[in-house]
């Protein structure tokens, strides 16, 4: 493994920085149904049975979840939205959509959290690469992740964030690491990004010539050879020592 000499460091934000997965996305995501249906029916809107309800807005989500996989084209929660209003007959605008989209979002706001280690990882971090970014996949607005960042004590140490959802393109497209580079003000080579999963945030990066640092979720599978000579991680502290060795 070459020894890492990075100028900037640039990070994924779920499973790497803050933990979104604290129960699987399936049951998660029947809660948030549940939550956005009721916030409707409270405020008098008709509305169909839970089961119903659900799939049709999981028919909507698939559809577009596989063109994104195809494309690379990010989709969002509110896009979706608006599609399933149109099939419910509701009329609608910006503001229901961003109710809605709150009231959907919630139980993923009350379970997630911050690991023990980023922010003490990321002061320890500062002084020799100040300049560090973020770059995350998410079909959720911008601003609840930025709003989770002030939250946790993160937004100060990054100089920059992308999220993919009002960058419109999703890891491992080339340009959303192109972008990222160009924020920071360095070569994608003098840049280190950290992330959890292999597609996304080695072969990703690697495309563009950036080199990376995968984090090992556990119960995550991953290729069983990795063509990748890359140094991992299990806890964002073990960074730390990789950079000074």
């Amino acid at each position: 493994m070459d020894k890492l000499k990075p100028r900037a460091l640039i990070f994924d934000l779920g499973s790497t920085l803050i933990e979104y997965e604290s129960m699987p996305w399936d049951e998660l995501n029947l809660l948030c149904l549940q939550n956005a249906r009721k916030f409707l029916m409270v405020n008098d809107y008709i509305v169909p049975e839970q089961e119903e309800f659900n799939r049709l807005f999981e028919e909507i989500k698939r559809q577009y979840r596989q063109q994104a996989a195809k494309t690379l084209r990010e989709w969002d929660v509110p896009q979706i939205t608006r599609v399933f209003f149109e099939k419910l007959n509701l009329k609608y605008d910006t503001d229901l959509v961003d109710e809605f989209f709150d009231f959907y979002y919630e139980p993923v706001d009350e379970k997630l959290f911050v690991y023990d280690d980023t922010v003490e990882t990321l002061e320890r971090l500062k002084s020799k690469y100040p300049v560090m970014g973020l770059i995350s996949n998410t079909v959720f607005p911008e601003r609840v992740h930025l709003g989770e960042l002030a939250r946790f004590g993160i937004e100060p140490y990054l100089r920059f964030t992308l999220f993919s959802s009002s960058f419109k393109l999703r890891k491992p497209h080339p340009d959303i690491f192109r972008k990222a580079a160009n924020l920071a003000g360095y070569a994608p080579s003098e840049c280190l990004f950290i992330g959890d999963r292999f597609v996304e945030d080695v072969q990703g990066p690697a495309e563009v010539g950036m080199p990376a640092v995968l984090k090992m979720v556990e119960g995550r599978e991953y290729p069983e050879n990795m063509s990748y000579n890359i140094p991992k991680i299990k806890t964002l502290s073990e960074l730390v020592k990789i950079l000074e060795n």
